[in-house]
């Protein structure tokens, strides 16, 4: 089993990319992009808006996460 900070990281770098190359995405279509675990990919995109790399946007049933 990978160490959660590494899977972490990784998520957080496939999300990053994910977003510069397809611009701003929903939660479900991340999820899809990512293939990964919802807990990874929210604790990926805590880490990236700590870091003040991405804007979560709320929408009418979801959140829209959006490159800074």
């Amino acid at each position: 089993m990978a160490d959660i900070q590494t899977e972490i990281g990784e998520t957080a770098g496939k999300v990053w990319q994910a977003l510069s190359e397809e611009g701003p995405q929903t939660l479900v279509q991340l999820k899809k992009k990512v293939a990964t675990s919802n807990e990874a990919l929210y604790f990926a995109l805590g880490w990236l808006a700590r870091e003040d790399k991405i804007e979560i946007v709320p929408g009418k049933k979801t959140f829209r996460v959006q490159l800074r």
